[in-house]
């Protein structure tokens, strides 16, 4: 008499670099196929992974400076006669957004954090550009007592 475990086997969750590999290059691969592949560690990937012909082109995205910070603040706050005004949603005149955004961009530390922080506090901020920019230098200080707490330890990413 066979008994059956009632344990469900979960799935590893891990790839072998050769199974990768052949999914890219192999039977099922593609012609006119765009892959995009991103990480927090290009060094720590195997120079199999990333040579030419599998990556063909490399972006780096790095810390925010003065230009991407008013920029990013633009590309939220800035309008188009096409656009539809949500509701409770201040909408201003886009010469005073780029002021605006020349303000913000001043408060904000150049190289300190990343489009996407900004990009998250913007959205948070949405409502109104005025608010965003009363309430960065706040936000500065909070984002960087959160780093502070952060140890290495305690994060996701495996140490080198």
């Amino acid at each position: 008499v066979e008994t059956v475990s009632s344990e469900k086997v979960k799935p590893q969750g891990k790839v072998s670099l050769s199974c990768l590999l052949n999914v890219l290059d192999g039977v099922a691969s593609q012609e006119g196929r765009v892959l995009i592949m991103t990480t927090n560690h290009v060094e720590r990937l195997d120079g199999a992974l990333i040579r030419p012909s599998r990556v063909d082109k490399q972006v780096a995205f790095g810390l925010a400076d003065k230009d991407i910070i008013a920029q990013l603040f633009c590309n939220v706050y800035s309008h188009s006669n096409d656009d539809v005004a949500d509701e409770g949603v201040q909408v201003e005149d886009d010469d005073i957004v780029e002021q605006l955004a020349a303000d913000f961009a001043d408060k904000v530390p150049q190289l300190e954090f990343s489009p996407a922080e900004i990009m998250s506090f913007l959205l948070e901020n949405r409502q109104s550009p005025g608010v965003a920019v009363e309430n960065v230098q706040q936000w500065t200080i909070r984002m960087r007592e959160e780093k502070k707490k952060m140890k290495r330890a305690d994060s996701w990413v495996l140490s080198a």
